[in-house]
């Protein structure tokens, strides 16, 4: 979708600085996992439907498909991010993904009063990771790997302290569960694909798959298959040049009425005034 990038050769993430622009954009998804922790200034994520206030020392989780984007404060706000593939752990530790499952945001005191025992806040971690990724040191990647591996541990701890092992255990289940209809929809939502074919994937009922979509990912279905059909849409129309017709065709609309009307909906713009927003200014946060 959104991935103009590939991870390093060393190690499957991609680390950066980045200063949130001061206007609101669109919310952007991804494929991956992303981690950004807050190194400076003040300003709010808008994660959803929801709004999250950040400050220096705030830490964000956002897993694979959940829509987000962030808007600095007038004095700015930087950020360190981390994007990463599954792949990043070894089969035994993705048990350290359970905090990904939703959204999540950390300040540092209540990081600090679930966490006593960690030695300080992460900041020094993603300082000498952002130093190793850009410096690139020999056995670099291992380092990473390692600090990351450090940091789910930490991550893990955290979020079974905020909500408890079962409820903790069930929300990392229901995603898993979920993921075969995910990865399919990823891969074809260009041609016609519905409720039926997803639920065929996960061997449940229709009415089993539509629950577990809500469960797992907070939207239904076809509301879902939307959101990734209209965030292609919005990077075809923001980097190429196709006509809008190529454009809605080519992410799995079949005519227009419903491509214009979910389009305003999600983004709260017509596409060709999208695309003379965005044009040649498409960020890669």
């Amino acid at each position: 979708m959104l991935e103009m990038f590939s991870f390093d050769a060393a190690v499957p993430l991609h680390l950066f600085e980045y200063g949130l622009k001061k206007v609101r954009t669109e919310q952007h998804w991804h494929s991956f996992y992303e981690i950004g922790y807050c190194l400076a200034g003040r300003g709010l994520f808008f994660i959803g439907e929801e709004t999250v206030q950040v400050a220096a020392g705030s830490l964000l989780l956002f897993p694979p498909y959940e829509p987000h984007i962030g808007m600095a404060a007038e004095e700015g706000c930087s950020f360190a991010f981390v994007y990463f593939s599954e792949s990043l752990f070894a089969p035994d530790d993705r048990y350290l993904l359970r905090p990904f499952v939703r959204a999540a945001a950390w300040s540092e005191d209540e990081w600090r009063a679930r966490q006593p025992a960690m030695p300080g806040w992460p900041r020094p971690l993603f300082e000498n990771m952002l130093a190793e990724y850009e410096a690139k040191p020999t056995a670099y990647g291992s380092l990473l790997r390692a600090s990351m591996l450090t940091l789910g541990v930490w991550l893990h701890r955290a979020g079974e302290g905020r909500f408890g092992r079962d409820q903790w255990r069930e929300r990392h289940d229901a995603l898993e569960r979920l993921r075969p209809a995910l990865d399919a929809i990823a891969a074809r939502f260009r041609e016609p694909f519905d409720l039926r074919e997803a639920a065929e994937l996960l061997s449940l009922s229709e009415s089993r798959a539509r629950h577990l979509f809500v469960s797992a990912v907070g939207k239904r279905f076809k509301e879902y298959l939307t959101f990734v059909r209209i965030q292609e849409a919005k990077r075809l129309l923001a980097t190429g040049d196709r006509s809008v017709t190529d454009v809605y065709l080519a992410c799995g609309f079949e005519s227009a009425a419903p491509f214009y009307r979910s389009f305003k909906q999600l983004v709260g713009l017509s596409p060709q005034r999208f695309r003379d927003k965005h044009r040649n200014e498409y960020s890669r946060f």
